[in-house]
């Protein structure tokens, strides 16, 4: 594959864009094949990348992207729809909730689909997030390779729904966290720690309690960030007193976080992120979904 990640700095001027660049309402502000002159460089960086593709050779034709298990379309247009079902879930208005519920299975749906379409194809590209959108358009990927392992372990359709639907909806609770905890470009402090990971409590008691979103989904707010060696949070619970759908979550999620650029750092490569799953196999995840997944990689 002829990509490269580029870092957002001026050594990107004059090379030729790699992927299609969205705003945070789903729109095209640059095309794929693009040459990235100043004017661009401002606007990436104004919309909140951190990274993306250029084309390694800026002679080659334009290529191909849609190696995600996602289509680069649905990518681009279902965060604005998942915050909007966020919003709506932390009104009080019924009628609202019930609407943005609806909303929110179709979404569901929709990613079920796409995988499906997807399933003999291994990801090959990462999809390069907007750092205010980062909540949302993470949630679609984990949502999208929770299910790819569900596909593997042979759910049948109303349990992969509730599998993405929970992936979905695993770190609402990160909308009651500090935006100055969440945008904070150095190590959180002790106390900021235990403030952030309050958010697997928050969101599973606000999607139980406001929300009446059934539990084997709202639990995976709650667990999502459990391991399998018993050395996560909120509880230290240890493998299987952890549910199949967190397990799962679990991994899909630090695999998304791990290749995404964050405050703090850097994006890993997916070749970084394979190499640290294997050596935790058995260890911080359940080998059975390690198993699942990584075939995809092989």
């Amino acid at each position: 594959m002829d990509l490269e990640i580029h870092e957002i700095n001026k050594g990107l001027l004059g090379k030729r864009l790699g992927q299609k660049i969205y705003s945070p309402k789903g729109g095209l502000l640059l095309g794929m094949g693009a040459e990235i002159k100043e004017f661009h460089y401002r606007k990436i960086g104004e919309v909140g990348y951190k990274s993306v593709y250029t084309l390694n050779n800026p002679a080659s034709d334009v290529i191909d992207c849609g190696d995600h298990v996602l289509t680069e379309k649905l990518r681009a247009s279902a965060p604005l729809v998942l915050k909007g079902v966020f919003d709506s879930f932390l009104s009080k208005d019924k009628i609202k909730i019930s609407n943005a519920k609806k909303e929110l299975s179709a979404l569901t749906d929709s990613i079920i689909r796409e995988v499906n379409i997807k399933m003999q194809q291994a990801p090959k590209i990462l999809d390069l997030k907007r750092e205010k959108d980062y909540l949302y358009q993470h949630a679609i990927n984990v949502a999208g390779y929770a299910v790819l392992i569900g596909e593997s372990m042979q759910y049948h359709q109303l349990k992969l729904f509730d599998l993405a639907q929970a992936a979905l909806l695993a770190d609402f609770g990160m909308l009651y966290v500090d935006e100055a905890i969440l945008f904070k470009p150095e190590a959180l402090t002790p106390e900021e720690t235990e403030n952030m990971r309050k958010h697997t409590l928050l969101g599973f008691q606000h999607l139980g309690r406001n929300c009446f979103i059934k539990g084997l989904v709202a639990v995976v707010a709650l667990q999502h960030h459990e391991r399998w060696n018993g050395s996560g949070y909120p509880k230290g619970s240890v493998g299987e007193d952890v549910h199949e759908y967190s397990r799962i979550v679990a991994l899909a999620d630090f695999f998304d976080a791990y290749t995404s650029d964050r405050p703090y750092r850097r994006l890993h490569t997916i070749q970084q992120a394979i190499n640290f799953i294997k050596d935790q196999d058995g260890i911080l995840f359940d080998s059975r979904m390690v198993r699942h997944f990584l075939k995809f990689f092989e």
